[in-house]
């Protein structure tokens, strides 16, 4: 008899572990609480205008590098897709726009040209980012010889690395700089207290081109990921909250979704890990270390981000983030006194012809916001439009005729995400990469409870799109041995 698994969360995990279930023989069903798939990997479009919420960039898009090939065999890349990385980021400082190349001689070049004082500080990092950048990343741990000896040839850059970095933070490494403007484009680029690893990664594929932007973004990538799946016979039930995961002698053998059962051989949690431990499986059913890391660990910051679509090219880079000395109010008690706005204009498919899309992203307290649009709906659409007005002053400031080419606006808040995801504490991304965190590693599976595995971004420090779709295939192969026992 065939074997059937259900499969929580319709994300680019749950995807994965779906196309993977169906490749092995094995039947699959995905619940999806949202009423589109995609999961973290999200974009919409408004009018016309379409906006990115997840993708920043993917680590892996090199053809040339393992991870693109499982990017490939899950349908979020292929050939002919077109990525693009972009040259530089701004970033303004005490007052000072500093454009930040995302090239490695350039890179270098630019931080001598801010302090010769640290020339061989500069030299010594930017070393160790050509390392990252001309190994291969590890796609795991290798599953026998040849695969050991190959990772051992093609990754020893990075892997040198490890005992140098390992036990370091972004701070750690800043503090080896006399320039404070270094060390603030450092900080920026990741903050001080995650791991200095997490930098060098970030660098090194970033300028290597192995950490770029696929055309299209999440919009298309989560859509062709989702289709491969269905190709293959899989089923995807939107808007179904999944209300209890069933078990019975110790085995997860479905889920409950609107008072109906669904029976299953096993079930793959493919969502939050918060929400999965203690309202699915009523607490019952401990997980330790994740437990632990959910109450010790820190987490990714809830996000709001105010989108505008625009009637014109403002010329704008990649990325830039802007000072508000004034501040912009995201609560009823805090201001954020910066923003990080990221344009789409390279992308035909973020706008009309001759217009273009741009999105800001900031620090909000989901509390505030959850609890505003629980108790007064109305009052929570003014807020999203105070803060959009607000944001667009600020962008006017610097791009004076913003505003008036603003033809589509569109804020989701903390409270959009939880609404969508059901997130713990709105963290878009799950666990920070701190030094702590990025050795941990988390087991996918329950102590007591059999054929019930996790997968997705609380797998792993840092989440990521790699994470996702790498995470979801492990976790359908694990369970399929786990249904011949």
């Amino acid at each position: 008899m065939t074997k059937k698994v259900m499969i929580i969360g319709a994300g680019l995990a749950g995807l994965s572990a779906g196309i993977r279930l169906q490749e092995l023989g094995i039947e699959s069903e995905i619940f999806e609480l949202a009423p589109w798939a995609g999961g973290m990997c999200t974009a919409w479009e408004r009018g016309g205008y379409r906006f990115d919420g997840c993708i920043h960039w993917m680590v892996g898009t090199l053809p040339s590098e393992p991870m693109y090939r499982t990017y490939e065999w899950a349908g979020a890349l292929n050939k002919d897709i077109a990525i693009y990385n972009a040259p530089y980021i701004d970033f303004e400082h005490k007052g000072t726009m500093y454009r930040i190349p995302l090239r490695a001689a350039e890179f270098r070049a630019f931080l001598k040209s801010l302090s010769e004082a640290d020339s061989k500080a500069i030299d010594t990092l930017c070393d160790d980012i050509d390392r990252v950048a001309a190994s291969e990343l590890p796609l795991g741990a290798p599953s026998n010889f040849a695969g050991l000896m190959h990772m051992l040839v093609k990754s020893r850059g990075f892997l040198s690395l490890a005992p140098k970095y390992g036990k370091r933070t972004v701070g750690d490494v800043c503090a080896a700089f006399r320039s404070e403007t270094i060390r603030s484009i450092l900080t920026h680029l990741m903050p001080a207290d995650f791991a200095a690893f997490a930098l060098l990664m970030m660098l090194g594929t970033r300028m290597s081109g192995n950490a770029g932007y696929p055309m299209g973004g999440a919009y298309d990538m989560s859509r062709r990921v989702l289709e491969r799946y269905l190709t293959l016979g899989g089923t995807v039930h939107h808007s179904g909250k999944v209300e209890r995961i069933l078990v019975e002698n110790g085995i997860a053998v479905g889920v409950e979704v609107a008072g109906s059962q669904y029976r299953a051989d096993g079930v793959i949690a493919a969502c939050d890990a918060y929400d999965t431990i203690n309202r699915m499986l009523d607490g019952k059913y401990p997980h330790p270390q994740l437990e632990e890391m959910l109450k010790d660990t820190p987490l990714f910051d809830p996000l709001a981000l105010v989108s505008f679509g625009l009637n014109k090219r403002f010329g704008f880079p990649y990325a830039v983030s802007l000072e508000v000395p004034q501040g912009i109010a995201v609560s009823d008690m805090e201001k954020s006194y910066g923003i990080s706005l990221r344009s789409f204009e390279f992308d035909p498919a973020s706008a009309p012809e001759g217009g273009s899309s741009v999105m800001v992203m900031m620090g909000a307290p989901l509390d505030y916001w959850q609890q505003l649009n629980e108790s007064d709906p109305a009052a929570y659409q003014k807020e999203k439009q105070r803060l959009a007005n607000d944001v667009a002053k600020v962008i006017e400031s610097h791009y004076p005729g913003f505003s008036s080419a603003i033809e589509v606006t569109d804020v989701s808040t903390p409270a959009t995400y939880v609404r969508l995801t059901n997130v713990y504490k709105g963290s878009f991304e799950g666990f920070a990469p701190t030094k702590e965190a990025m050795r941990k590693k988390i087991p996918i599976h329950f102590p007591d409870l059999r054929r019930m595995l996790i997968c997705g971004q609380w797998t792993t420090a840092g989440g990521g799109i790699c994470t996702a779709i790498v995470s979801g295939k492990d976790a359908a192969e694990k369970m399929e041995k786990e249904l011949r026992i």
